[in-house]
């Protein structure tokens, strides 16, 4: 996470704020924009997005996995419930790392990120 939030910064990647070592674990200090909810939720409460917010989510998504690239870190677990979105702006947020992996040249030998694809992924909606 280190890698793909330091500076310069990618407005459409969530900013690890601080960290903590502990004993068994690490403690993350992540930004929280607000009002906003993950992409998953604002689908179920608004409908499917209409070809304009599609559009807008989608070029920031590819800035964020750009920038990702750029830092050398796949994602692995791109979805709904991995995207914030502003109520406000309907800027969108990349998070969720815990699946992700340095990128390197040679096969991914196991598999992460989620099994399930929805129908409603499949009709056009988000």
């Amino acid at each position: 996470m280190i890698r793909v939030t330091s500076a310069p910064a990618c407005p459409s990647v969530l900013q690890l704020l601080d960290w903590f070592d502990r004993p068994r674990r690490y403690v993350l200090i992540l930004e929280r924009p607000a009002p906003c909810q993950d992409l998953q939720s604002f689908c179920e409460e608004n409908g499917c997005l209409d070809e304009r917010l599609a559009k807008k989510v989608l070029v920031q998504l590819i800035a964020a996995l750009k920038h990702c690239e750029s830092r050398g870190v796949l994602h692995r677990d791109v979805k709904p419930e991995n995207l914030l979105i502003s109520t406000e702006s309907q800027d969108i947020k990349l998070l969720d790392f815990g699946c992700g992996d340095l990128l390197k040249r040679s096969a991914y030998k196991y598999f992460a990120g989620g099994f399930v694809l929805q129908k409603e992924t499949l009709c056009g909606c988000l």
